[in-house]
């Protein structure tokens, strides 16, 4: 559900002396309302990306789309063709800034079908369109072949023309003419018989488009997707048949990277001969499984994380296995990586309520703050799981956010609603028991001996201390955010450097922050 577990369910899970442990917790994750807080958040970014939206998108729209779609445990061959084959209103129109703030949990009225803002995206692109469907859900990069037939792979330009084909048949009904400043534009979108006629004029000043409006639709391996308004319903019946060379596998292959670091076909969206995957028969039988299941989302989470190889360490088993499978391209142990920007946001809000310390403002909108820090700090803590990296190489701009940054500064402070403020708020603790607790609250494991004990010795030696001035907990984050971007919780860290009375409470500040920016909290291992 890609955050953290909050403490209490920590203790839980240590205390449990049953065999069935891991997979009871396992089954209440899956039950979790954050599985479609979680799934939403990910698939909107492999769709949507973060990059600057097209003016006629609505972004709340299309999470909320995805949101209702895995709450219901809709199947996946069912999302995949609801999302190629969307037609209707894109939105209810309305204030784009509280259309983009949208978390996808207010929902979507029912005349509106937020899928249809994938295809606004790429409306005047249909190349992009087809690049985009066919490595996100075929697993297959042909856009390779648009410019030229493939030296090494068998996709020709033909190919890609025919395939790309399959988008150009889109009519948009605009109801809000001109560009109202600032809102989000209603359109109906609606399949033709034939190519629309804006595509013919846009081959006017992209010559490339000209070969693409005039060609035959067709599927990747050359079916014919016929003719009328129905192609894109024949390529989505195509694409989800269960003899498909690439649908199924493309999703098992996703999620294993997802899960354990990498995908048996490395990069995960780059399926073909040249590129053969690691443990085939293990690929091709998790993929045959999914099948059978329905295209069941939550079965295939629930075999992979079930497998011994995602319950493995970290570590090495020993030297010669060290050795012989540095990268761990075969999992006899557990791929480090970092978290992705979304998971590490929803990590720190968990370890921190730094929700809560919005909250009590009274004048900060939680949603607004989200959407602000995600665009001020997905820039920097993107995660490219397609990578082959066998080593965490964090970039200096990631450190200095972290360090300097405003989201962990006012998550490790002591201002009304912070976890840390209602730890130090019941009094009548240890040392030792409040090290343990915010180890539990951020690491999810209780600290080792030597780690309590210098913990203890310095929060203690803290008590007499004369308080220090403000330390790197209240550093302002003015430089480490993405250029352009205000910093929505600047005022949050002004304010906890003010209220910060006594030594003591500047010392477990430090130790959260210490916690909070440790590799152990920002990688998943």
């Amino acid at each position: 559900v890609g955050t953290i577990p909050p403490p209490e369910a920590v203790r839980l899970f240590l205390a449990d002396r049953g065999a069935d442990k891991r997979s009871r917790a396992v089954e209440g994750l899956l039950a979790s309302p954050r599985w479609a807080d979680h799934w939403t958040a990910y698939w909107d970014d492999v769709w949507m990306g973060r990059g600057k939206r097209e003016p006629d998108v609505d972004v709340g729209a299309f999470r909320g789309w995805l949101h209702d779609a895995f709450a219901r445990s809709e199947p996946w061959n069912t999302i995949a063709t609801q999302l190629v084959t969307a037609t209707g209103r894109n939105s209810a129109g309305g204030p784009k800034r509280d259309a983009d703030a949208n978390e996808g949990h207010a929902g979507v009225p029912p005349d509106v079908n937020g899928a249809v803002n994938w295809t606004l995206e790429y409306q005047d692109a249909p190349q992009d369109l087809a690049g985009a469907a066919s490595r996100t859900l075929l697993g297959v990069q042909i856009q390779c072949a648009q410019c030229h037939d493939h030296k090494t792979e068998k996709w020709t330009q033909r190919d890609f023309q025919s395939f790309a084909a399959t988008f150009t048949r889109t009519r948009l009904e605009r109801i809000d003419q001109g560009k109202p400043m600032g809102m989000v534009r209603r359109i109906d979108l609606f399949d033709l018989g034939r190519t629309a006629p804006r595509y013919a004029k846009l081959a006017m000043k992209a010559p490339e488009l000209e070969a693409i409006a005039k060609a035959q639709p067709a599927a990747l391996d050359g079916t014919n997707l016929g003719d009328g308004e129905g192609v894109r319903v024949a390529f989505a019946r195509w694409m989800t048949a269960r003899d498909n060379p690439w649908f199924a596998r493309a999703f098992v292959n996703r999620m294993w990277g997802h899960f354990l670091g990498r995908g048996f076909v490395n990069p995960v969206d780059d399926l073909r001969p040249s590129n053969p995957a690691v443990a085939p028969a293990l690929l091709d039988a998790l993929a045959a499984d999914f099948v059978a299941s329905g295209y069941d989302t939550k079965h295939v989470v629930r075999v992979i994380v079930g497998t011994s190889a995602y319950a493995r360490a970290a570590t090495p088993l020993d030297d010669a296995s060290a050795k012989a499978d540095p990268d761990a391209k075969l999992w006899e142990r557990f791929r480090v990586t970092p978290l992705g920007p979304d998971e590490w946001l929803d990590a720190v809000i968990g370890a921190t309520k730094l929700d809560a310390i919005v909250e009590a403002t009274g004048r900060l909108d939680l949603a607004q703050v989200r959407a602000r820090v995600r665009q001020r700090y997905g820039f920097l803590f993107d995660v490219d799981e397609e990578s082959d990296q066998s080593d965490y190489e964090g970039t200096i701009a990631q450190g200095l956010a972290m360090l300097d940054g405003s989201v962990v500064a006012a998550g490790a402070s002591t201002l009304p609603g912070s976890a840390l403020a209602e730890l130090l708020a019941k009094g009548g603790r240890s040392e030792e028991s409040m090290v343990e607790e915010l180890y539990l609250r951020t690491l999810s494991r209780l600290p080792s001996s030597d780690e309590t004990d210098r913990w203890t010795r310095f929060l203690r030696g803290a008590n007499d201390a004369p308080t220090p001035a403000p330390s790197a907990t209240v550093a302002l984050a003015s430089k480490s955010g993405a250029p352009g971007q205000p910093d929505p919780l600047r005022g949050l860290e002004e304010r906890a450097g003010r209220r910060r009375a006594d030594a003591r409470t500047h010392a477990y500040e430090d130790l959260s922050w210490t916690l909070l920016n440790s590799s152990e909290f920002v990688l998943n291992h």
